[in-house]
């Protein structure tokens, strides 16, 4: 019932949350996930036309685990292994061009995503360069700092890896010069850190 009755109402959201809750608190690990993965259509289908209708924006945060006020020093998640990067690559592929989508990956790689953050570069990189309206979109409070700490995090981890590989640099050029579009000092003084 709760696939057929789908929609873009706030209950959904908060449905969402409470399953986080939940397994945080079961640690049924298997069960979650076959039940996430129930709603990964259903959510591609709600983010097709963005996140500016009804309550998508809080459903998405809410999918993507950033509805949740995690503990400031949580940096995993028991029900977050290494295999589930490829849902969060997933979903960045599929609903990256919603702003609340950036903002709760971006949010996650900061707390309980933050084992991802070499691929979560490349997840927010792929999502800048795929959507090139992010410049003059409205983004969610707290997209440009989250986004600031995570390249400040990575470049800081990598700065040799990233000077060896052209391929790493320029993905994380591609969001620094996004970051100065909006004005940020810290892209600017990453970027030039690394050029």
């Amino acid at each position: 019932p709760f696939i057929d009755k789908f929609n873009g109402a706030e209950a959904i959201a908060d449905l969402f949350s409470e399953f986080v809750s939940a397994e945080d608190r079961s640690n049924a690990y298997d069960n979650f996930w076959e039940f996430w993965h129930l709603f990964k259509g259903k959510m591609i289908e709600l983010c097709q036309k963005g996140d500016g209708y009804w309550y998508v924006d809080k459903i998405i945060r809410s999918y993507l685990f950033a509805q949740i006020p995690w503990k400031e020093t949580a940096k995993e998640w028991h029900t977050l292994k290494e295999w589930d990067k490829r849902f969060i690559k997933k979903m960045s592929e599929q609903i990256g061009h919603c702003p609340s989508a950036l903002y709760a990956i971006s949010k996650l790689l900061n707390d309980i995503g933050s084992t991802f953050i070499n691929d979560g570069v490349v997840w927010i990189s792929n999502i800048l360069e795929n959507n090139q309206d992010y410049v003059n979109k409205k983004l969610e409070t707290n997209t440009i700092y989250y986004i600031e700490n995570l390249c400040r995090k990575f470049t800081y981890k990598n700065r040799e890896e990233i000077k060896r590989t052209k391929a790493l640099k320029n993905k994380l050029i591609i969001i620094l010069n996004f970051l100065i579009e909006k004005g940020s000092v810290v892209g600017y003084m990453l970027r030039e850190s690394i050029v």
